[in-house]
């Protein structure tokens, strides 16, 4: 989805969308230490299932990441913050500074 942006715009989303990034990132590292901290008391039948469990989550999480954020320029910036505010690593708060047609148009592609 395309949707273009105006300067001022294109930095108030730059900033948003740092934000979320950093918030996919720290939610990835999150299910990271879930899976060590169960491999750490034993929850594994060994050592083996908890190494695959942690790949298959890192890599998960990366596509995940990487199909929000790769290759999309500034005319997907409204698509990208529209998914992570259905991801929930922004809030309704984070877009208080948009122009309310950017802050609907956000709001009706997230289908919140």
């Amino acid at each position: 989805m395309y949707y273009e942006l105006t300067k001022s715009q294109k930095k108030i989303a730059r900033i948003i969308m740092d934000k979320g990034l950093e918030n996919h990132y720290m939610k990835s590292l999150k299910d990271a230490q879930f899976i060590i901290s169960d491999w750490s008391k034993g929850k594994f039948n060994d050592n083996r299932e908890a190494y695959m469990k942690l790949y298959s989550r890192v890599i998960k999480n990366d596509k995940h990441i990487g199909h929000i954020y790769n290759d999309k320029g500034g005319s997907r910036w409204v698509e990208i913050i529209a998914l992570q505010l259905a991801d929930g690593v922004i809030t309704f708060e984070d877009l208080r500074d948009f122009e309310d047609e950017v802050r609907n148009t956000i709001l009706v592609w997230s289908r919140i």
